[in-house]
């Protein structure tokens, strides 16, 4: 039995009440965070339980449970209910309602139900979405925001600096030409100093904060829960949830058409990739997209479309720090490649995962 699940059902024992182990039904891949959930399920009554446990998150799940309430407004059928909150041998634990086993990640990447359903959880929970960001707006004060865009921004390229990509160390080819299937764009430096020029929007709204498929539990008549909630409250920039919302599509469900290579040539950093998300989960993105022309009143600007695409670059520059816990680092590649020709601001390729409208 591993150390987390050890204090799961320790947790559980002492919240029951009981002696009798509760029965452990999944365990989940960990986040980013490092955090992991146990479900469980009661002997006698058959309920479900989700059990967090993690140590030294940037966030402690105390004040996740504080952050989860400024959703409560808003989402008040949408979010399930904590039940109990305990420092236990080392960890912060978490017991809250399990209002279903799967995510809507999962269910989507297996195909477990068709499409047609889930496409209408993820359109209805896009609609929960937006009616809280034009029922929320306010002044937007970076400095309040859970999501500090300057310091995830340093955390990233930190991150980067110090990845391996093949046998290719970045620090070393960081101010070099990038080029991307013949094609050359600006360097790496230069990407990340591009990304820091994103502009403030007119106004912050209420959020999850990370709001993406794996974060949503699908329950009995496909009903939705959002979870996780560290990074959830007030101050957003309704623009870098769109990234994620767009983007996620690209950084978790992409497809390899081949082996993606990278190599230092001529003093040059050359990737040559072939990438693109399946045609039955395009819809999904498509759907994503339309938040911007609702939260643009119309066609968005040249200025909001080019601040979503530095969200986006920062979003697929960091997801390859965490390519490994999902076992896709067959893709870091393609996500720096993806990554560079974001925030220049290039079309270029029919697979290009830059944030636009089918018009422009």
């Amino acid at each position: 039995m591993s150390e987390i699940v050890r204090v799961a059902t320790k947790a559980m024992r002492m919240m029951l009440g009981e002696q009798d182990d509760p029965e452990l039904i999944l365990l989940s891949f960990p986040g980013s965070s490092g955090a992991r959930v146990s479900l469980f399920r009661h002997a006698r009554t058959n309920s479900l339980y989700a059990v967090k446990c993690v140590a030294q998150s940037r966030v402690s799940l105390m004040d996740e449970i504080g952050r989860r309430n400024a959703l409560t407004p808003y989402l008040p059928d949408h979010l399930p209910q904590v039940l109990w909150c305990q420092v236990l041998d080392g960890f912060e634990v978490m017991i809250s309602e399990c209002k279903g086993i799967h995510s809507l990640h999962h269910l989507i990447i297996n195909s477990n139900v068709p499409h047609s359903r889930l496409l209408g959880v993820w359109k209805d929970f896009i609609e929960a979405l937006l009616r809280m960001w034009q029922g929320s707006e306010h002044q937007f004060n970076e400095a309040l925001c859970p999501r500090f865009f300057p310091a995830r921004l340093g955390r990233i390229e930190q991150g980067i600096r110090n990845a391996t990509v093949g046998k290719t160390k970045l620090s070393e080819c960081w101010d070099m030409p990038v080029v991307v299937n013949g094609s050359e764009y600006q360097s790496i430096a230069k990407s990340f100093e591009a990304i820091a020029q994103v502009g403030k929007p007119k106004m912050g709204v209420v959020c999850h904060g990370d709001p993406q498929p794996s974060n949503i539990v699908v329950g009995t008549r496909y009903s939705w829960y959002c979870v996780d909630w560290e990074w959830a409250g007030p101050h957003q920039d309704w623009r870098m949830m769109l990234a994620n919302l767009y983007g996620w599509w690209s950084t978790r469900c992409s497809v390899l058409s081949t082996d993606a290579v990278l190599r230092v040539s001529r003093n040059r950093l050359e990737i040559e990739h072939s990438s693109y998300v399946p045609t039955h989960l395009q819809p999904y993105q498509d759907i994503a997209r339309s938040v911007a022309s609702t939260m643009s009143a119309g066609f968005p600007s040249e200025e909001t479309t080019n601040d979503v695409n530095r969200f986006l670059a920062a979003l697929y520059f960091g997801e390859i720090r965490f390519l490994h816990m999902w076992g896709r680092e067959a893709f870091a590649e393609t996500m720096l490649a993806q990554a560079i020709t974001t925030i220049s601001g290039s079309y270029r390729g029919a697979n290009a995962q830059s944030f636009r409208f089918p018009q422009q």
